[in-house]
């Protein structure tokens, strides 16, 4: 056999397992680079399970060890395999950032496979060669191993390069001494919340805000060092967890002023392990801020009230809700229509009409709490109405707007029960709608997981039409509407099928209103 053969069969079945490495670091990267979610990702999505072309690519190099022209069969696998990879990449929903960790990462990953390179360059005339091709046809398994051992060894450069930007960081936040940090975190909410509560104090303020979901310990570090400014006046920072510590150490970079927690409920309760866990992450955003800090809290949320009597007793407490009416913020007077939500906050001996172009009850809680926050940094009611006017719905949370054709409420970055079911009830408020839910189900809820999404089922019957994404995640779903007796659904297995069978429930519903609900990582969808 010759030299060039089998080099161009080496790096073919190189290229295969370079092409699945980005599959797997964006997997890796959507699980936070935590490796207790990496994997029972990998398990979830049964990368193990091999296709027949894959298990006639090891035959076929295995028998290249007793004839060296089954190499050409296996270079003709090696070819149909890739090909196969490349096509069958589905569109991501949550695109793959190249950030310096992945470009690292990356940069390791090329090293390794030119060592390999040089390896095989120097034992092309062995036996041995034939030997690694069978070893690296499980090419999957190797290209997790590549993204394992890289991340590994980017670690420790990883950190003494965020430890320096961390400590810049710091250095902004104390060298602004004027600076009001308002910190937002909670299992539900936090974003939109974030959202609106600088839109409304950007009326009035220099005001800088972590985008997106920039909310981890490095996201707030770099929206720090690259937007705060000497003029800056408040910052308002997205505080995400999914373990112990983590608000903690986003609060040793960034002290908050007022630190808001929107609600809790079983987030992450994988990772968190517990309910307990969980509230008393939450509650870092309290007791690891400054020692004055003002807490805005959400009185209609029993497990805030239940972190109030163990972690805020001697904080100084700002409250809201709807139907909690010891809260100092409450809400009267709730009207909503397809143009938006009209409803009065009541505090004190005041009361002021709101006028917005957003929908759900829950964003009248992110709201409620954003004006909380504006009153307590001096806004009067009139410049309060004004901001709130403007305020446009935000990408991905209860969006109306038009999605290949599809009238849609486009709620696909919520993956919670409270938020699921507050969608499902803003849908059915469009009396004059064919109203369809699409959703892939929910993760990440421990124990709970099942039961959540059975009742997920449940609430769906109240619609026209289900269609559910991926059969790993809505068996329960599945199971909550056949128990009701609901038979009107579909389970399809991605977005674009969902698509062509909207496209079809249109023709002979023109008033079609579908509702994408629920957002999970490509890992899940399968």
């Amino acid at each position: 056999m010759s030299t060039t053969i089998v080099l161009i069969i080496y790096f073919l079945i190189v290229v295969l397992i370079l092409v699945n490495v980005n599959k797997f670091m964006h997997i890796f990267q959507q699980s936070f680079y935590e490796l207790d979610d990496f994997l029972p990702a990998i398990k979830t999505t049964k990368v193990y399970k091999m296709q027949i072309y894959e298990i006639l690519l090891v035959i076929f190099a295995v028998l290249s060890l007793f004839n060296n022209y089954f190499l050409i069969l296996y270079g003709i696998i090696s070819i149909y395999t890739s090909f196969n990879t490349v096509n069958k990449r589905a569109v991501a929903k949550k695109k793959f950032v190249y950030t310096s960790r992945v470009r690292i990462t990356y940069a390791i990953i090329a090293f390794l496979v030119a060592l390999s390179v040089f390896a095989v360059g120097i034992n092309i005339n062995t036996k041995g060669i034939i030997a690694v091709f069978v070893i690296l046809s499980l090419y999957k398994l190797w290209a997790i191993a590549l993204v394992l051992i890289g991340n590994a060894i980017a670690k420790p450069l990883l950190n003494v390069i965020n430890s320096r930007y961390i400590k810049e960081a710091k250095n902004i936040i104390n060298s602004n001494k004027k600076l009001k940090i308002i910190a937002v975190t909670g299992s539900y909410g936090k974003t939109s919340t974030k959202n609106i509560i600088t839109s409304l104090l950007e009326e009035k303020y220099i005001t800088v805000m972590t985008p997106k979901s920039y909310n981890t310990t490095l996201g707030v570090v770099k929206t720090i060092r690259e937007q705060i400014k000497p003029y800056t006046e408040v910052f308002v920072c997205e505080m995400g967890a999914a373990r112990l510590g983590e608000i903690s150490e986003i609060c040793d970079i960034a002290k908050p002023d007022i630190s808001v927690i929107t609600s809790i409920g079983p987030q992450h309760l994988t990772t968190f392990k517990s309910m307990d866990n969980i509230v008393k992450g939450k509650f870092e955003i309290i007791t690891d801020a400054k020692k004055d800090v003002k807490a805005v809290l959400n009185l209609d949320n029993d497990y805030i009230k239940e972190g109030i009597e163990k972690y805020a007793k001697n904080t100084e407490i700002i409250s809201y809700g709807m139907n909690e009416k010891n809260a100092e913020y409450t809400v009267e007077n709730i009207t909503m229509s397809d143009k938006g939500s009209i409803f009065d906050i009541v505090y004190e001996d005041s009361k002021i009409q709101i006028r917005t172009k957003l929908l759900g009850k829950h964003n009248i809680y992110n709201i409620t709490c954003a004006v909380t926050i504006a009153k307590e940094l001096g806004m009067t009611n009139e410049e309060i109405k004004k901001a709130i006017s403007k305020i446009k719905p935000v990408e991905h949370r209860l969006e109306l707007k038009k999605m290949g054709g599809i009238l849609s409420l486009d709620d696909s970055f919520n993956s919670n029960p409270e938020g699921s079911k507050a969608a499902i009830e803003t849908l059915n408020m469009f009396k004059d709608k064919y109203k369809v839910l699409v959703t892939p189900g929910m993760i990440e809820l421990g124990e709970k997981t099942d039961e959540l999404n059975k009742k997920l089922g449940e609430y769906a019957t109240t619609l026209d039409y289900v269609i559910l994404v991926g059969k790993i995640t809505t068996d329960k779903i599945k199971e909550g509407m056949d128990e009701k007796g609901y038979k009107d659904y579909i389970v399809v297995d991605d977005l674009y099928e969902a698509f062509r069978k909207l496209e079809e429930l249109q023709i002979s519903h023109e008033n079609l209103l579908a509702l994408f609900e629920n957002d999970l990582p490509d890992s899940y969808i399968k």
